[in-house]
């Protein structure tokens, strides 16, 4: 968390660039874990109270909380907006906060119940997300930072655990000395291919043990361009360049900064 010296808003009354993305960043990965556990509900309403805390100061409950981070999501036109227009579709933040509120506070957290409530929270989560990114407009403030990436020593077997591991289409990857790098992409398609190409169980087991640099071209795996752009550059620009791929962030060196799917921006 930010340095609480530091100024807690900005002047358009809104959190600070930096904060925001750290909370932006935090949802995430407890919407992450929310999604493989549907009864992980804990995990995003443990992000609520910590931007809660930041908003206020001090340690309430979750009914404490609720005007101060309503204030927050309001930023967000499916807080109130869309949910006026397609009550259907839609719940309003104040009515998905309260149930919330109020199912955490029964004992009963189990079963389809405790995934009801998660459901409900990462909805929640969904529309702190898009508050928190209204001011967002670049790619450092879009892009996944530190990615995983693979590397021509690297057996196909390590490589496919990744991907599987992290439900990854594309992999960057580093070609040439790192004062010209070049930065290339390796889909799941190409693994796929080039394992499910051999004949019989011996050919694939060989294929897996095979290092990245030993296969590339060669024997099927194709690697594509990647595309690129600098950590200052649009969303609209990074969207253009994208055509569907990861966009690299590529800052000073050719150091790899970030990534940014479409995924990422939507």
């Amino acid at each position: 968390m930010a340095d609480p010296k530091v100024s807690r808003k900005a002047p358009g009354g809104t959190l600070d660039r930096e904060v925001a993305l750290h909370f932006r960043d935090q949802l995430r990965e407890a919407r992450a874990v929310a999604l493989k556990d549907a009864e992980a509900f804990e995990q995003v309403v443990f992000v609520f109270e910590r931007i809660g805390v930041y908003l206020t100061g001090s340690i309430k409950t979750l009914a404490g909380y609720a005007e101060p981070l309503a204030q927050e999501a309001v930023r967000s036109p499916l807080a109130t907006s869309i949910p006026s227009v397609l009550p259907d579709w839609h719940a309003h933040f104040s009515t998905l906060y309260s149930l919330v509120r109020m199912a955490r506070n029964d004992a009963l957290h189990e079963g389809a119940y405790a995934r009801h409530l998660t459901t409900h929270a990462v909805e929640l989560s969904v529309i702190l997300e898009d508050a928190l990114m209204t001011d967002a407009f670049c790619a450092r403030d879009f892009m996944v930072r530190d990615p995983v990436c693979a590397y021509t020593w690297q057996p196909i077997s390590s490589i496919r655990r990744s991907m599987l591991a992290n439900s990854f289409s594309f992999l960057p990857v580093a070609i040439g000395r790192p004062d010209s790098t070049q930065w290339k992409l390796l889909s799941d398609y190409s693994i796929a291919a080039y394992l499910r190409g051999a004949e019989g169980a011996s050919e694939r087991n060989r294929r897996l043990a095979r290092k990245l640099s030993e296969v590339v071209d060669q024997d099927g795996i194709r690697l594509v361009d990647a595309p690129v752009c600098a950590p200052e550059d649009s969303v609209t620009t990074v969207l253009e360049r994208s055509q569907g791929r990861p966009v690299l962030v590529i800052g000073l060196n050719r150091e790899l900064w970030g990534i940014i799917t479409p995924f990422d921006v939507i």
